[in-house]
């Protein structure tokens, strides 16, 4: 057996990959294994994290067994089913949407959710941040208590999320402690906002990162509550940190694949997002229900013993397939319950998939179907239908409803059948209480 490590990247685009044609360095550890192994162009079954995840982990569709809001027993997580070949099993996040809460710890003898109640010392930080001069004397002085009480006594402040450094090293820590073979999934937030100004990454990537932090999420609320007003500098400003957030968590890739081939054989290592990040390309940030390219175009890349070295690959993939690569390579059984086909088999095959994708939240309850040549987009709520020529229109602009009415149907039919499909597992979930602090960290991640 091969020890196995699974790094998703919240948010993270392919386009912004040097591997996937992006100009800027941001990825030479991702890029470095995309060459020595396989690569696909991905496409996500949701666009944003909550709803996404269930694909990735279980390889179900997100409003399969009652709906992503939990984790459904009826889904059987990649963890659960590595164990069939002895492997020792750990999560690493601080996403809370993904904690044992809702029920993402099945399978894992150790599960790392960054789950802790803040300090009052990280509400004053997130005040001071906000609201103070940073060069001010108080701000100094608040700044100085918080690190120095973080770094001498080695509190959990209870920041929005854990950064990359620290996830891999809670990892490390981890493997280091294990005796046999291992499989790790790791999710690293920092590629989403609010993002945390690198200085000395955006010096490697060419760029000057000339921003404080509170500026940084000052600029990050009004992307959020003001996308029209945001002018040409600060787009720039935005895409600059997004990127060095890239190539720092990248570097952290980087630290964790070393530590785990020093366990004393390598690694195979799978890369994916689960979904991707808008800059104004149709006139917002962040990760919204648009189910357009830039939410849901993701990487996928595989690595190691047994993978082909053999490069990029044409065939159109998903995030279902996530899981059902892990097994094989694992060299145990997939589960029935997989939608999913596996990468090694997908590589070469010549097969695309039809990609449906899926969300829900308040009003919004929206599907989409991309082939390799078109997309179509249904809001249920309102009727609202999308159809693109992605051959003719990659950047989904001029919508062909009306001239194609026929087309439209058709999709429009295949989803009708998709979700009649999906009622056949629907099951109810348990509610799960939050409490008021789990609530202001989505908050602050922009979730609620």
């Amino acid at each position: 057996m091969t020890n196995i490590v699974l790094v998703t990247v919240d948010s993270l685009r392919a386009d912004h990959l040097g591997h996937f044609g992006y100009d800027r360095d941001t990825s030479p550890v991702i890029d470095s294994l995309a060459a020595d192994g396989l690569s696909f162009d991905a496409y996500a079954n949701a666009n944003w994290t909550r709803a996404s995840f269930p694909s990735i982990i279980t390889s179900t569709y997100p409003l399969e067994y009652g709906g992503f809001e939990y984790l459904s027993d009826g889904r059987t997580t990649v963890a659960s089913a590595v164990r069939q070949g002895d492997y020792e099993t750990a999560a690493f996040h601080s996403n809370l949407w993904l904690s044992r809460d809702y029920n993402y710890d099945h399978g894992y003898d150790h599960f790392y959710d960054s789950k802790s109640d803040p300090s009052l010392l990280a509400k004053v930080r997130a005040f001071v941040k906000l609201k103070l001069d940073d060069d001010g004397f108080v701000y100094r002085t608040l700044q100085w208590l918080y690190d120095t009480t973080e770094e001498k006594a080695g509190l959990d402040v209870g920041q929005t999320y854990k950064d990359a450094e620290t996830i891999t090293d809670e990892t490390i820590d981890w493997i280091e402690s294990t005796d046999g073979d291992f499989f790790t999934w790791v999710h690293y937030m920092d590629v989403h906002h609010p993002y945390v100004p690198h200085a000395e990454v955006g010096e490697q990537l060419g760029i000057d990162i000339d921003i404080s932090e509170r500026e940084a999420i000052q600029l990050r609320r009004k992307m959020l509550e003001e996308p029209g007003e945001i002018t040409d500098d600060e787009l720039q400003t935005l895409t600059d940190l997004y990127d060095a957030e890239i190539r720092y968590t990248d570097q952290q890739i980087g630290r964790l694949i070393e530590a785990a081939n020093a366990q004393g054989e390598e690694t195979i290592v799978v890369v994916t997002s689960d979904h991707g990040e808008e800059f104004l390309e149709h006139g917002q940030f962040s990760h919204n229900p648009t189910m357009y390219d830039e939410v849901l175009h993701v990487p996928v890349v595989v690595a190691g013993p047994d993978v082909p070295a053999d490069g990029h690959q044409d065939e159109q993939v998903e995030l279902l397939d996530i899981a059902p690569t892990v097994t094989e390579l694992a060299g145990v059984s997939t589960p029935d319950t997989y939608r999913g086909r596996s990468l090694l088999d997908a590589a070469g095959s010549g097969e695309d998939v039809d990609v449906i994708s899926e969300t829900w939240s308040d009003d919004d309850h929206k599907l989409s179907i991309r082939t390799t040549d078109w997309k179509f987009i249904w809001d249920r709520a309102t009727d609202e239908q999308e159809l693109y020529d992605l051959r003719a229109d990659p950047e989904e602009t001029e919508n062909l409803v009306e001239a194609e009415p026929e087309r439209a149907e058709e999709f429009r039919d295949r989803i009708v059948k998709h979700i009649e499909e999906l009622r056949v597992t629907n099951e109810t979930l348990p509610d799960v209480a939050m409490d008021s602090k789990t609530e202001e960290r989505l908050k602050d991640l922009g979730y609620l």
